[in-house]
Formats: structure tokens, sequence, C-alpha cells
């Protein structure tokens, strides 16, 4: 049975929606995971510093390893990137769906849905990419350079 152009149009809005929503709570998840490695490492940054203050030097270690590890951390997860992309993503389908609303009403032409279409696939297409671009720019995790150790041999 053929899909009437109003049926594919619901269907259209529909999966733009579910998406704009998948990628604003996404976000949100991205946004509380990096915000939360931000607040606890500036907290036990400052109870560290307390800490050694109070003369408990081994506290005050363990404390600002946490805070070293917070910092390695907003480095090297994917939600301190993605939280931008997954904004980016949101307000890109966000465009579509109001030029879907207020360009096209609720039953634009099959010229016009395939265009919104078009633009859908594209933005998808070009999404997929920049996340692969984030991904292969970032580092794997601690870049440390060693000194080299002269073998026995060496004099």
């Amino acid at each position: 049975m053929a899909r009437t152009t109003e049926q594919l149009a619901g269907e259209f809005l529909t999966e733009l929606e579910s998406a704009i929503d998948k990628h604003a709570k996404a976000y949100s998840k991205d946004a509380q995971w990096h915000q939360f490695i931000v607040i606890l490492s500036g907290l036990c940054g400052l109870l560290s510093l307390a800490a050694g203050a109070g003369g408990k030097a081994f506290l005050a270690g363990l404390l600002g390893g946490v805070t070293t590890m917070g910092s390695v951390l907003t480095q090297t997860l994917h939600c301190v990137k993605a939280q931008g992309w997954q904004d980016r993503m949101r307000a890109e389908l966000d465009g579509i769906r109001v030029q879907f609303v207020y360009e096209h009403g609720s039953a634009p032409t099959p010229e016009a849905l395939a265009g919104l279409s078009k633009q859908y696939r594209d933005l998808q297409s070009k999404m997929s990419k920049e996340w692969e671009r984030i991904l292969s720019s970032q580092s794997g995790g601690l870049n440390v350079r060693l000194p080299k150790l002269k073998s026995h041999g060496d004099a």
C-alpha cells in the first residue's frame, strides 16, 4: 500500500523530532559527566590543599591524585567533545524541523519533502565524518616521551 505525501511528511517530522530528542538527551548526559568530573576534581583539589596544610601528606597526595585523574579524563573522554557535537547535531536537526514546519506547513509538496530528506541525509553524513575527525584528532591518552635508556654496550 502506497503512503500519501501527508503520511510520509508526518513520519519524517516524527523521525526528526525523535532524533532531536535523542541528541538533546545525549548532550545533557555528556555535559553532566563533564561537569561531575570538573566539580569533583576542583573539590578534591581544595580538600588536598586543606589536608596538606593540616599536615596530612598522604591524604593530600591521594586527593591530589584524584585531581590529576580528573584533568586526564577531561582530556581523553569522549563526553567532553561529544557534548559540542551533540548540541550542534540537535541544532542542525532543529533547523530542518523549523524549515519543515514554517516554510512548508503540514503538507509539503513531494519535491519539498524530498529536499528536506536530502538535507537530513547530508547532515547525517557530514556529522558522521565530523565525529570520525574528532576521534582521530583526540589523543589516545598521555603522550609522554621518556628518555631513552643507554644500553650496557653504550659508552
